[in-house]
């Protein structure tokens, strides 16, 4: 067994805690004293008898959990619990009766109050107002009279689709009694339109710190992480970075309301804010940016309200963060976006380049176009040095959250699935080549070199869209892309669902089973394997041989199959890592991973001159 989820203290004498493993292989919620006590309580007795106070179902996990502190109505306390489900899609927020007074007592069923049911946008999180009220961060599925989908099993009774029309944002839930609890929306933002900004601070992997809402140690104030997405007012200007929002409990009706915007940005600049600690007068907060991969500032209120903030660490090395590139982020729109009916959509992109000056930093630049993997992720205003090494081989990264990526809002998300799979995406990755080859893209960075073409590369969802991508043609026959780096990327539908670890994120994706014969056809059309041999340019294919995420048994079938492409500039170079999964984490295969990388862009996307030779160190004979 180990310990999973973060501990939640209660009065400063127990603790909430997860714990994975045993027999059978479960997520378990205890609640026990701190050391030191040398009593033994009711509540422990109760546990030896009872044994937990929830435990996750087969293929779930417990992401997150609070307790009420108090008892609440004069009856029992309470746990809320954030309870994953085995289709990881979906999230139900569970709660639990825990009477301290009477040993032996059996505890009432658990009773579930709302459900998430696309978790995988931003996970739920709940916690308990000093009113006894709920607080939850959800993607919930409400209906014009407020009530709403509250389980998965009363989710299966609706169309597939239905979770496509879920709303995300922060709730109350006033009432725990209630059957069904009423979900009120908390307007974090009073100026925009609830669900038309994110309450979360996305990220590309993990935090530093532990990301969601904070309450202060009476639970009276609350400080939120929030953007705008697509559905607000200034879609024509997206930005990934955040913004922190002071919520309180109103003296006079007790409900929760927006306070005041805090900030941040005129000392700690740009980026992913989370917040840590609330003081009466001070905010601390955890701030990443494409320079900064995390450190605590605070942000305290002078007399005359006037808000100041201050850096209390600093972790990057220097001479790693002067290698770091500050993006520049941009807006482009895909006047072609399918399923739009006609309406451009907008699209967020990060643009790395070196800096400007002499020497080499004069030198053209190439365009390559690098994408995350997920789909349902988002490179935000974020560190990410792989981003930064690349621009400063000489080349203009451009990074775009294109359609399923998370930080948009729902509704971008789910343009990935079922029918919009392999096709919203690749649409957006297609429309940003057509932005690199505009005018506007040349005045915005002189230096942009087309002279080679275009690249582009993925790992993962990257990797897929990568391969998805060299198999695009241009009117004349040519490649839509010059060359492209594919590692860890599906190419095959039918083995990727047949043998994928992640089959809940992968049968969603798909909008069903490859098996069913509406989906088959589908899935056969978005298989970079049915159009391997038309591979029209050179294609690196890196991929671990012990992936379980992307299975690797579908990847040499690919290869062998676009190595007999007839066309003349096609060519592919292929490395199975032996031993490694999904992320090819092995310090070797990562020297080995970016050596390839450099190499196969020098000689396919840079001029060649007289004195450098792209094969080798050799420059004359």
């Amino acid at each position: 067994e180990s310990f999973t989820g973060r501990p939640v203290w209660v009065k400063e004498d127990r603790v909430l805690f997860g714990v994975s493993g045993g027999a059978p292989k479960r997520d378990r919620l205890f609640c026990t004293l701190s050391q030191g006590t040398g009593t033994n309580t009711a509540v422990e007795v109760e546990q030896q008898r009872h044994g937990p106070l929830f435990v996750a179902e087969h293929g779930g996990a417990l992401l997150s959990w609070d307790h009420s502190q108090e008892q609440i109505g004069g009856g029992e306390a309470k746990v809320a619990i954030v309870h994953r489900l085995a289709n990881a899609m979906l999230a139900e927020i569970v709660m639990v009766a825990l009477d301290n007074t009477v040993v032996g007592r059996s505890r009432p069923p658990p009773k579930i109050l709302a459900l998430d049911c696309r978790q995988e946008y931003c996970p739920p999180q709940v916690g308990f107002l000093a009113s006894g009220a709920l607080l939850l961060r959800l993607n919930a599925l409400c209906f014009r009279d407020g009530n709403h989908v509250c389980s998965a099993q009363a989710l299966q009774a609706l169309p597939q689709d239905a979770s496509n029309q879920a709303k995300h944002g922060l709730w109350v839930i006033e009432d725990l009694q209630q059957t069904p609890p009423r979900l009120t929306p908390v307007d974090v933002m009073p100026e925009e339109v609830h669900g038309s900004y994110d309450c979360y601070s996305g990220m590309y992997g993990r935090p530093g710190a532990v990301e969601g809402f904070k309450m202060d140690r009476t639970r009276h104030k609350v400080v939120a992480t929030a953007r705008h997405n697509t559905a607000g007012k200034n879609n024509n200007s997206l930005t990934y970075s955040d913004d922190l929002f002071e919520l309180e409990l109103s003296d006079t009706d007790s409900k929760l309301k927006a306070k005041r915007a805090i900030n941040t940005k005129d000392e700690s600049g740009k980026g992913c804010k989370i917040p840590v600690a609330i003081g009466e007068d001070s905010i601390i907060y955890h701030h990443r940016s494409p320079t900064e991969s995390g450190d605590l500032w605070k942000s305290s209120d002078s007399n005359n309200n006037v808000a100041s903030t201050k850096r209390l660490t600093k972790t990057m090395p220097l001479s790693l963060q002067r290698k770091l590139l500050v993006p520049e982020e941009v807006t482009i729109f895909n006047k072609e976006a399918p399923l739009r009916d006609g309406e451009k959509l907008p699209i967020h992109a990060q643009i790395f380049t070196p800096p400007k000056g002499d020497g080499d930093n004069s030198r053209p630049l190439q365009p390559l176009l690098w994408l995350h993997g997920g789909p349902m992720a988002q490179y935000s205003f974020d560190c990410n040095p792989l981003l930064s090494w690349l621009a400063s081989c000489g080349y203009l990264v451009m990074v775009p959250n294109f359609s399923g990526s998370t930080g948009n809002g729902l509704e971008f998300m789910n343009r990935v699935l079922a029918e919009g799979c392999g096709v919203t995406d690749l649409s957006d990755c297609l429309a940003c080549a057509t932005y690199l080859q505009s005018d506007e893209a040349q005045v915005r960075e002189p230096r942009l070199d087309l002279s080679r073409g275009i690249a582009v590369g993925g790992h993962s969802w990257g990797g897929y869209l990568a391969f998805m991508c060299m198999l695009q043609q241009q009117k004349n026959g040519e490649s839509v892309f010059s060359c492209g780096i594919a590692a860890a990327g599906i190419t095959d539908w039918f083995v990727q669902q047949r043998h994928t670890e992640v089959r809940y994120y992968d049968y969603a994706l798909m909008g069903g089973w490859v098996y069913d014969k509406t989906i088959a056809a589908r899935a056969r059309d978005v298989s970079p394997i049915s159009k391997a041999t038309e591979l029209r340019a050179p294609l690196l294919v890196l991929h671990g041989d012990q992936d379980i995420d992307v299975p690797f048994q579908q990847i040499p079938p690919f290869v062998e199959a676009a190595k007999r492409s007839p066309h003349p500039g096609a060519s592919v170079e292929y490395q199975a890592y032996k031993g490694e999964g999904h992320g090819m984490a092995g310090t070797e295969t990562q020297v080995d991973y970016l050596k390839r990388v450099k190499t196969f862009l020098r000689i396919n996307l840079k001029p060649w001159d007289f004195t450098d030779n792209p094969h080798g160190e050799v420059t004359a004979y």
